[in-house]
């Protein structure tokens, strides 16, 4: 049976089997695999399983990009539809689909092993907050439990993501937006759109905002 390794910076985040004739990717709650990431649009790809129109003993499987804003690569190339192979990787915003099957001449079932998968079951992320060294608020803290939390304003923001190996920080800048404040710092350095891992007592600073960043032990 084919199936989806969903990944996520190398680690193995969930299986799916490639059971149906579809599966929705997507950020709604809607989709059949939801994907809690705002580079993801909320109906972005569909997977396809279809008949081979040569032996019916074969199944083809598709993705296909919806129209979404930040597109569906496979491989590193865009696609609109794409016939996939056993190995072949779909990139949707951060996160990656490998696609397996297991009835493919190559197929290795020691590609399937996760090592990660037992310690993500057993190791616990110790919660985090930021607190406002600055401005009329400072002092007040404000705790990490969404897995995107955003400061800032509309020209000049920044994004928490909450993971199962951390937490990271991304510079988001929407699309039309003319930038008026000073970019986002890390403890003085730039944040970009990639993101960049957090350590306790980091101090983010955001038009004029600084924050620190800590674990909460």
């Amino acid at each position: 049976m084919a199936k989806l390794l969903l990944c996520l910076e190398g680690v193995v985040l969930r299986e799916f089997p490639l059971d149906r004739e579809s599966l929705t990717i997507g950020r709604k709650a809607q989709s059949d695999i939801q994907i809690d990431d705002i580079t993801i649009s909320s109906k972005h790809a569909v997977i396809k399983v279809e008949k081979n129109a040569y032996m019916d003993n074969i199944k083809d499987v598709y993705v296909e990009d919806l129209g979404s804003t930040n597109g569906t690569l496979v491989n590193g190339q865009r696609i609109k539809k794409h016939m996939l192979r056993h190995g072949d990787v779909i990139l949707l915003g951060r996160h990656e689909f490998k696609f397996l099957d297991e009835d493919a001449p190559d197929f290795e079932k020691t590609m399937i092993v996760n090592p990660d998968a037992e310690k993500l079951k057993t190791r616990a992320l110790l919660p985090a907050a930021v607190k406002l060294l600055t401005g009329p608020k400072a002092g007040h803290t404000l705790d990490i439990v969404k897995s995107y939390t955003t400061m800032g304003n509309a020209g000049s923001n920044v994004i928490i993501s909450k993971r199962a190996n951390g937490y990271f920080v991304a510079h988001v800048r929407p699309k039309g937006v003319v930038v008026v404040d000073m970019p986002p710092t890390l403890n003085g350095g730039p944040i970009n759109a990639q993101s960049t891992p957090l350590n306790d007592h980091d101090v983010i600073e955001i038009a004029g905002m600084k924050l620190e960043f800590f674990l909460k032990t």
